[in-house]
């Protein structure tokens, strides 16, 4: 079941798992594999919560962390095992649209004695005992938050910097139709409580690493267009990584760069990864439903921004998609 919020419906699941979190002692997160600032901003918030309150609380994450997240407080704690010894009242998921997406971490989820699934995408199943999914929500960190407000306990300046990241990253700081008048309200909350947001602003957008800069630079410099303009794609090789020095985690935010350009409907950027896989981040200015394409090829998201992840060679898997996108522009089956 969805719940959209304000509503009498949303308001009772909300308490019903703020009560759980309270009366809780162990607790564990998990989010979807490679940590953008909505995953990992609600489960260090999560993190941060407990520990004001006396509780233990375990943030599962098994990738590096992007270097303009890396900061938040907390993330020194990150861990990718759960103590053998311990029993778990509560397992929070956070931010993970299937099961499949979690990959060997479902065994993880299964140890808590009762499972809560927080999302906020389009179509998602519910996959714990309770659930709060709202796909009208600006973030996972709006619904975290609305959670926490419940308990009634007084937020912390860490808990609520981890809840801001969260917000300020999935609506493109406040640019995108998901920056409702509650993620303003509960940004205005959060501000009160004393954060510093221009530097907070600075750390995530404006600080970088030379390979970062590198990786980003060779991404660019191969756009090419296509369907007269209205698609544009670019593409990153394992050689690539080697060749600059870089992570994979550097390439993050690579698909902006070439979705800002006029004229376009869809953006693509298309990286190699290990295991003869390649990731497809998706980007739509409007017109197109980019979660529909990427279904296509067992992703998700969200309309305007989705990702997928296919087996085959890069250059075999560009072919088909930039084929297959080509046609649904040129027919606007969108």
């Amino acid at each position: 079941m969805h719940f959209k919020w304000p509503s009498e419906d949303y308001d009772q699941q909300a308490e019903l798992i703020a009560q759980q979190l309270k009366q809780a002692k162990n607790v564990f997160c998990i989010a979807h594999p490679f940590s953008d600032g909505d995953a990992l901003g609600s489960q260090l918030a999560l993190y941060h919560f407990c520990k004001a309150t006396g509780k233990n609380c375990y943030c599962l994450n098994f990738e590096p962390l992007p270097e303009q997240l890396s900061w938040l407080e907390g993330s020194e704690f990150l861990t990718d095992t759960l103590p053998e010894d311990m029993d778990f009242d509560l397992g929070f998921l956070m931010e993970t649209t299937e099961a499949r997406r979690m990959g060997d971490r479902v065994a993880f989820f299964e140890r808590a004695k009762v499972t809560i699934h927080l999302d906020h995408h389009v179509n998602v199943t519910g996959l714990g005992k309770e659930n709060l999914i709202d796909d009208k929500a600006s973030s996972t960190c709006e619904i975290l938050y609305n959670i926490l407000e419940k308990t009634g306990v007084e937020l912390n300046l860490q808990c609520c910097e981890a809840l801001y990241v969260g917000i300020m990253t999935d609506t493109g700081n406040f640019r995108y139709n998901n920056s409702t008048p509650r993620a303003h309200e509960i940004v205005a909350r959060l501000i009160e409580k004393g954060l510093v947001v221009d530097e907070i602003f600075k750390k995530v957008y404006e600080t970088t690493n030379y390979n970062r800069v590198v990786i980003h630079g060779t991404a660019m410099s191969r756009t090419a267009r296509h369907c007269n303009g209205k698609l544009v794609t670019s593409w990153l090789s394992l050689d690539d990584f080697i060749r600059t020095g870089s992570k994979e985690v550097d390439s993050d935010g690579c698909i902006r760069n070439i979705s800002v350009i006029k004229g376009i409907e869809v953006a693509i950027l298309f990286k190699e990864v290990e295991g003869g896989k390649v990731k497809i981040s998706f980007r739509s200015t409007g017109k197109v439903d980019v979660m529909e394409i990427s279904r296509r090829f067992n992703g998700g998201g969200h309309r305007l921004a989705a990702g997928a992840q296919v087996e085959g060679n890069l250059d075999s898997v560009m072919r088909e998609v930039i084929e297959m996108v080509s046609q649904t522009i040129e027919q606007g089956d969108y």
